[in-house]
């Protein structure tokens, strides 16, 4: 089954920015979408993501970020509910591939939790040496529950307002504030 974004009513900024600062759950019952959907979308829209990668940017400055990092040392694994070869091949193309030590796709989507336990033990990693870096509250969710340090960035999927609620160890509004923590 192929769905046409095309013929989709975009939504305004104004409900974007709303969306963004609500739960999953909100947001399908606000769209009309039941629960039980979700994760049939979740792989309807994996495969149209493989479909337009080329066209999907990535966040200015992380290049940088990611070069820094990796430069300095760190070890670096992604975890995500896309799927790996997805992931593999936006690294790919923005040439960001090289600093991952892993990467990891097809996370169920409330699996990341499990995911970054496995990662720390598949790699042997101290708890007190991982931090985790998303942009939506279940990564600041999935870190809690596995016991490691999570910084929030305000800049991709959920927004500033629900991020706090969720809690993170560290909050961040810019690149250069995400490199300071990281470093």
């Amino acid at each position: 089954m192929y769905y046409d974004w095309a013929k989709v009513e975009p939504f305004s900024k104004d409900t974007i920015e709303r969306f963004r600062n609500s739960s999953i759950k909100a947001v399908l019952r606000e769209v009309g979408i039941p629960l039980w959907r979700l994760p049939r979308l979740v792989v309807l829209a994996r495969r149209q993501f493989a479909d337009h990668v080329q066209d999907v940017p990535v966040f200015t400055g992380i290049p940088e970020v990611l070069k820094h990092l990796h430069n300095d040392g760190h070890a670096m694994y992604l975890i995500s509910s896309n799927g790996a070869q997805n992931i593999r091949k936006f690294l790919k193309k923005n040439n960001i591939d090289s600093y991952f030590s892993a990467v990891q796709g097809n996370i169920g989507v409330f699996g990341k939790a499990n995911a970054i336990r496995s990662i720390i033990v598949r790699y042997k990693i101290d708890r007190n040496d991982c931090i985790s870096v998303g942009d939506e509250t279940r990564d600041v969710d999935a870190a809690k529950k596995a016991r490691i340090k999570c910084v929030a960035v305000t800049w991709g999927y959920n927004g500033d307002k629900i991020l706090r609620e969720h809690k993170p160890d560290f909050m961040v509004h810019t690149r250069p504030e995400l490199l300071k923590i990281l470093t």
